[in-house]
């Protein structure tokens, strides 16, 4: 234990990532210890790789403890330097203890926490992702890097996640990377000896925010596969899904079964049924049974 609590001032994230959640807990347990601490992260961070030239703003950080006490700081990013304030922030976001140590190590990604409803976010959700981007982990990552996330373990994560969590992540400043790196991944998941022969086009409608949903159609010829953002109405295709985006969300990630949410009229079809729901054959759904 006194190892691990020298480990903080500097922080050896090597040694925090090996510790236990309870361990982490009676380290952190003194008020005092946990202050020290974070200077110290707020300080190492401050002469990581020179001045700081990501998104400027307040970011408040609020840890839940395991004795059910919560504390808090505020950190300003910008325009050259990282410091802890008392200001008011721009976002503020709340999380366990454990699982700041585990970000901060480089063990857990801010988006798949965010996801999975282990990390709550209120307010500039874009500053969040701006800063997140850019700031670097104990293990070299970004805090929030959704391009190196396994599909798999994103399916995992949100497969017991309240529909009204999803509902809110999927209204807010995460869409749209949520949508592009989901429709990114599309050709990666395409199985090639059953598309061989397939000729298809789908548009996904996907609302849930604002009045205008956003519209992507994926194309299939052959086995080559071909994803149009922003896509015109005016676009052929085969069929159009239209759906929420949270319902969008557990689809591609194998939590909504495409026949029955067409038949509980959750996802709306227009056009050649067969066509949709043949087109959903050829893929590779990361929470499916087969992946």
């Amino acid at each position: 234990m006194h190892q691990l609590a020298a480990a903080l001032d500097p922080w050896d994230l090597s040694a925090l990532a090996a510790a236990g959640d309870d361990e982490l807990a009676a380290v952190f347990a003194e008020p005092g210890v946990r202050d020290d601490a974070v200077h110290a992260l707020v300080r190492s961070l401050s002469t990581r790789g020179g001045p700081w030239t990501g998104p400027a703003g307040v970011v408040r950080v609020e840890v839940d403890l395991p004795d059910g006490s919560r504390d808090a700081w505020s950190v300003r990013f910008g325009p050259t330097s990282i410091a802890l304030v008392d200001a008011d922030p721009q976002v503020a976001v709340r999380l366990p203890l454990a699982a700041l140590v585990r970000l901060a190590a480089g063990q857990a990604d801010g988006a798949l926490l965010y996801l999975a409803d282990a990390l709550d976010v209120v307010g500039d959700e874009t500053l969040l992702l701006g800063i997140g981007g850019e700031l670097l982990t104990g293990a070299g990552r970004p805090l929030i890097d959704a391009a190196a996330l396994d599909p798999v373990e994103v399916s995992a994560a949100i497969a017991g996640v309240r529909t009204e969590h999803l509902a809110a992540v999927m209204a807010g400043g995460f869409r749209d990377l949520v949508l592009g790196e989901v429709f990114r991944r599309v050709p990666e998941f395409v199985i090639a000896e059953k598309a061989a022969r397939v000729k298809v086009a789908v548009a996904f409608e996907i609302g849930g925010r604002g009045d205008e949903p956003d519209r992507y159609v994926v194309r299939i010829v052959d086995g080559t596969c071909t994803v149009i953002p922003d896509a015109s109405p005016e676009e052929p295709v085969d069929a159009t899904l239209e759906l929420a985006g949270h319902q969008f969300l557990r689809l591609v990630l194998g939590h909504l079964n495409p026949v029955r949410a067409v038949v509980s009229g959750e996802l709306k079809v227009r056009g050649q049924v067969l066509k949709a729901l043949g087109f959903n054959s050829v893929l590779w759904i990361p929470g499916s049974a087969g992946a």
